[in-house]
């Protein structure tokens, strides 16, 4: 058995040097400048736990566009908004494709989903759904009154957990807000609701969304050194396709029980997603309905219960802006009610609070990587084909050359300004841009809007007893997406008419 240990070692050792020459060794090209690169690892050496926070670093040095090998694979890394518009916008179709990671064989059923797969007809496709049948304004508009019961169940939740002064943890009651959003929009129940008809099937099928999203933010040396796939050293791949067994079990037995006329989850009239995937003229696949459904969980749960986190810990660190915050709330809103949808529009203030969250707090750091499927010239660089291509979007966002005190805390920045999410502003891309820019960001960003303004108007909130405001930990952890290393637990006060919260204590 050590023999054979050893012997493994050896070969892949010899085979990824045999490699190394005869691949990565000869090319000889004009590319940006960028740290050194090191036979078999590459530049692997400069990257720390929080990659994004390295590569800014190393931009620092090598500019705004530099190079390197990560393992046996060319990336190049844009640091700045001009950078990123030549990504995004004036290359935008020739950097529309996706690496081919092993992620995509199994958390987007052989990259049939949205956020994975290689651009081409089938993307087009999946992404011609999304903006005429999915997330068109009427769609959104339609689960509203849905959106506005969970809001009020969000402040029953942190009523209950808060009665008596207790400390209330935030993380999980804002994932509960937005699984339950996101659920009555796939299958037209709450999640809390559907294990009286599946048992323990739903809760099952999103721990196993979670896990998987938890195996993703581990690196994958084979991504980076291909030979070892055939080894799978570090057991990723055996991790992922048992998580992906199980949604895939769930989402067949889902779609079997609709195809036969009957709603296992649904307990109300409305269309849900899984309905309108299975009408559409233009069929599907069941890996594409699968896909699809799954990249929703991913990005529309995790991702914006995070960045409201986020917003909520800069609000307690400054209780100033806060408070004009609240004060904007009770301006429109006053105190005798929840916040509605309709008041949103009237938050300009609000408004700003989220785009600076946004600035500084991107869910995903370093975006969603682009591959190239022919050779670039960007400047006077040439980007070979099949070259992976990271959007820094931490570094744009603060980069000093654009934002006066990057490290600040400013809402104010964004008052009066013509900056917007959506991905026309290349110095602010929590969204991505251009053919890959997020096809759900007009929802996420209502859930944020939403869910933020809820809680600002319905409580006071300060810091846990003994923890002063500039001692609050403000690091994150690096992944798909980048939580807080510790999760906020915080007071919080009710604030409004005490008729209110009397059902709910």
């Amino acid at each position: 058995m050590e023999f054979a240990s050893e012997f493994l070692l050896l070969f892949v050792g010899v085979s990824s040097l045999l490699f190394y020459f005869a691949w990565v060794v000869p090319k000889k090209v004009s590319r940006p400048p960028g740290p050194p690169n090191w036979p078999i690892i590459g530049s692997l050496l400069y990257l720390s736990k929080l990659p994004h926070r390295s590569l800014e670093e190393l931009a620092k040095k090598y500019g705004p566009i530099m190079y390197l090998r990560l393992g046996f694979l060319d990336h190049i890394v844009v640091s700045n908004a001009e950078m990123a518009m030549e990504v995004l916008k004036v290359h935008d179709a020739d950097f529309a494709s996706r690496p081919p990671i092993i992620a995509g064989k199994y958390a987007s059923f052989d990259w049939s989903n949205i956020g994975l797969a290689s651009y081409g007809d089938h993307f087009r496709l999946l992404r011609k759904i999304c903006a005429t049948q999915l997330f068109t304004q009427a769609r959104l508009n339609s689960f509203g009154p849905g959106r506005q019961e969970e809001m009020a169940y969000m402040v029953e939740n942190i009523a209950k957990h808060s009665h008596g002064g207790k400390l209330v943890e935030i993380r999980p009651i804002f994932h509960q807000l937005t699984s339950n959003i996101i659920c009555r929009m796939l299958f037209g129940t709450r999640r809390e609701k559907s294990n009286d008809l599946l048992g323990n099937d739903f809760d099952n099928f999103f721990q196993s969304n979670t896990e998987m999203l938890k195996i993703m933010n581990k690196l994958n040396i084979s991504d980076l050194i291909p030979i070892l796939k055939w080894f799978d050293l570090q057991g990723i791949e055996r991790s992922m396709k048992h998580e992906s067994n199980q949604i895939k079990k769930f989402l067949s037995k889902i779609l079997k029980e609709y195809r036969k006329g009957n709603k296992v989850l649904a307990n109300s009239t409305s269309t849900d997603f899984v309905e309108i995937l299975l009408s559409l003229d233009e069929r599907l696949d069941d890996k594409s309905i699968m896909g699809v459904l799954t990249d929703m969980i991913g990005g529309g749960t995790d991702s914006s219960a995070i960045t409201m986190e986020w917003a909520l810990t800069e609000l307690i660190r400054h209780p100033k802006i806060m408070k004009r915050a609240q004060e904007e709330l009770d301006t429109i809103v006053g105190r005798t009610r929840l916040v509605l949808m309709s008041d949103l529009p009237n938050l300009p203030y609000l408004h700003a609070i989220i785009k600076e969250n946004f600035r500084l707090h991107p869910a995903l750091p370093l975006g969603v990587p682009h591959l190239n499927t022919k050779d670039v010239q960007i400047l006077n660089y040439k980007i070979l084909a099949n070259t992976t291509v990271i959007v820094n979007i931490w570094a744009i966002g603060r980069d000093s050359k654009v934002w006066k005190k990057p490290l600040e805390f400013d809402p104010d920045r964004f008052s009066n300004s013509d900056i917007k999410v959506g991905g026309s502003s290349y110095n602010l891309l929590p969204f991505g841009s251009g053919r890959r820019r997020c096809p759900g960001s007009d929802l996420a960003q209502h859930m944020v809007q939403y869910g933020l303004a809820t809680i600002l108007h319905a409580f006071d909130w300060s810091p846990q007893p003994n923890i002063k405001l500039e001692d609050m930990n403000m690091m994150e952890t690096f992944g798909a997406i980048c939580p807080k290393v510790e999760p906020l637990v915080a007071i919080a006060k009710p604030r409004l008419s005490s008729q209110i919260y009397k059902r709910f204590t």
